[in-house]
């Protein structure tokens, strides 16, 4: 996370952009019904998975807009989802992020 010297534009990303997990945007009610449904799955034995991590979602440093959601998909596979995302925020410009993650 280096600013070249000469000018005030951002090197990588992650200078513009941060990444996270954060809960699926619907009524806490659902949620807990959800988790109760996985819960009463997993103690017989099945996988129901109603239940995830969250979402990905990347937000612009300066006034914490959101700039991509993305489902995480299930808790086991939600950590490989934002490494992803955190990779390019560090090695890619903020344009060629935009560009490579579809953000107009």
């Amino acid at each position: 996370m280096t600013i070249a010297p000469d000018t005030l534009d951002p090197v990588a990303a992650d200078e513009v952009y941060v990444a996270g997990i954060e809960p699926h945007p619907r009524p806490r009610g659902r949620r807990v019904l959800e988790a109760a449904l996985d819960l009463w799955c997993a103690s017989f034995g099945g996988l129901m998975e109603l239940s995830s991590a969250g979402d990905v979602v990347v937000r612009r440093r300066h006034d914490d807009g959101e700039e991509l959601r993305l489902a995480a998909g299930p808790p086991q596979h939600a950590a490989g989802v934002l490494d992803e995302v955190r990779s390019d925020l560090a090695r890619l410009d903020p344009e060629e992020f935009r560009a490579a993650w579809a953000i107009a």
